[in-house]
């Protein structure tokens, strides 16, 4: 079982219309931000491990390498939840948007 969280800096629609349109791969309507990039390299500075539960992937950002400035997606498993206090004030520090596809609402 695992649960999803996205974050970003800032976007066009509501935080849920934004989350469902980045669960399918669809960054259009957010705004890069280097805020985002600096929340995923210490995200994976923090936990090397978020690489493989993070999206975009490597992959991804070979297509789009803009990508890495718009969003973040987590797909946490049970045990990474512990995680998920300390990665929303990571997102809180730099300034960032987020929603918890599990609870269906924002985190602020």
């Amino acid at each position: 079982m695992s649960s999803d969280f996205s974050f970003w800096k800032q976007g066009v629609g509501d935080p849920e219309e934004i989350f469902d349109r980045l669960a399918e791969g669809d960054a259009s309507g957010l705004t890069p931000s280097d805020d985002v990039m600096r929340f995923r390299e210490e995200l994976l500075g923090l936990w090397p491990e978020m690489k493989d539960v993070l999206e975009p992937s490597d992959f991804d950002l070979e297509e789009s390498p803009e990508d890495a400035l718009k969003y973040v997606l987590l797909t946490l498993s049970v045990r990474q939840l512990d995680y998920l206090p300390q990665v929303i004030e990571l997102a809180k520090k730099h300034g960032l948007c987020g929603f918890s596809g599990v609870a269906g609402e924002p985190m602020r």
